[in-house]
């Protein structure tokens, strides 16, 4: 019997990205039949969101707390751990992607404190685990890390699209009718690409007027009033998680436009709604996406193409929700089980 460590902090503040795995985690733990006991470690609030004071936490207190209380395994789903380790505990990180490498949107505090933790995460975890291959070989590439201690456990669906109540009224809610818009749900930073994504919709949305482009997430580091004007382009902010399945189910097409990712949940969220999904051409999502996509490249003027090019073929459409329904399968929770497993057990 193991007892296991897993670090939940940012289930409830984060709704993208870490947040929504650590829900998969904690899903694919009541699944597994891994002979352990879980406790669910809790990072103090006035630490949890200061990088230094949260690195500090974790090579004291929680270091203390690891030597009375002998864990034989810690999670951390957030990428950072501690530097000082106790010796007969296994650590397992997180290392979601390299954006704070690939793409500059981050100060030059933020790329030091990510560069610091994913060195430590490197030279310290006994497995690093991370969210697609595409990222594992980016992390062989780039640090010559031995392939056997990176291990891919994939992201899976939330429960509340499985449970979904799909409710036309929400809909109203929101000003918007079946198919008459385009979704995306992405915080608004410089790698989701949404700039490319409105001056593709407003390139296109005379020929259009009934259509809109609905935009859910939150407004990150890109300034909403710069960025459009437009009356058909709807900013919603974050939504409840059950409004969600009910947008991407009646919408026309999702877009995701991103330049880079390391997994990209929205695209099994469409899949699993029978949402006809548009992606930019990047390795993760040709990965992830698998055949039941269309691709484009990331500029405005290959989305405007591909978004009218299935705007106006129906049957393209009916073929791509056909090839999700295949595709999403692979995300099932049973399956991202048995990849914890896997990782446990080694």
């Amino acid at each position: 019997m193991k007892n296991i460590f897993i670090d939940v902090s940012f289930y409830n503040y984060i709704k993208t990205g870490i947040g929504v795995y650590v829900h998969t985690l904690l899903k694919c733990f009541e699944l597994t039949h891994f002979a352990y006991v879980k406790k669910e470690l809790i990072i103090p609030n006035s630490f949890r969101f200061k990088s230094i004071f949260l690195i500090l936490w974790q090579n004291t207190i929680l270091y203390i707390k690891t030597l009375f209380q002998k864990p034989d395994i810690i999670i951390f789903p957030a990428f950072t751990m501690p530097y000082f380790t106790r010796k007969k505990t296994k650590y397992i990180t997180v290392i979601h992607d390299l954006c704070h490498l690939r793409v500059d949107e981050t100060t030059k505090y933020s790329r030091f404190i990510f560069d610091l933790s994913t060195k430590i995460a490197i030279k310290k975890a006994d497995i690093i685990v991370t969210v697609s291959n595409t990222i594992r070989q980016e992390l062989i590439k780039k640090f010559n890390i031995s392939p056997d201690r990176i291990k891919v456990v994939y992201n899976s669906i939330g429960e509340h699209f499985i449970n979904a109540n799909i409710n036309p009224e929400i809909l109203e809610k929101y000003n918007i009718k079946k198919e008459k818009y385009i979704l995306s749900v992405a915080t608004l930073n410089k790698r989701k690409n949404i700039p490319q994504l409105i001056k593709a919709f407003e390139s296109i949305s005379d020929k259009y007027p009934e259509l809109k482009l609905v935009l859910v997430g939150g407004m990150g580091n890109e300034d909403r009033e710069k960025l459009t004007k437009h009356p058909n382009i709807i900013f919603t902010g974050y939504i409840p998680d059950d409004d969600l399945p009910t947008l991407y189910r009646n919408a026309l097409i999702y877009v995701f436009p991103s330049l880079y990712e390391g997994f990209g949940t929205p695209i099994i969220e469409a899949q699993y709604s029978n949402c006809p999904l548009l992606c930019s051409d990047i390795p993760v999502f040709k990965e992830v996406a698998g055949e039941g996509a269309e691709f484009c490249k990331t500029d405005h003027q290959s989305i405007a193409e591909k978004i009218e090019f299935l705007i106006n073929n129906p049957t393209r459409r009916n073929e791509l929700i056909n090839l999700e329904n295949n595709n999403v399968k692979r995300f099932a929770i049973e399956n991202v089980a048995n990849q914890l497993i896997n990782v446990l057990e080694s």
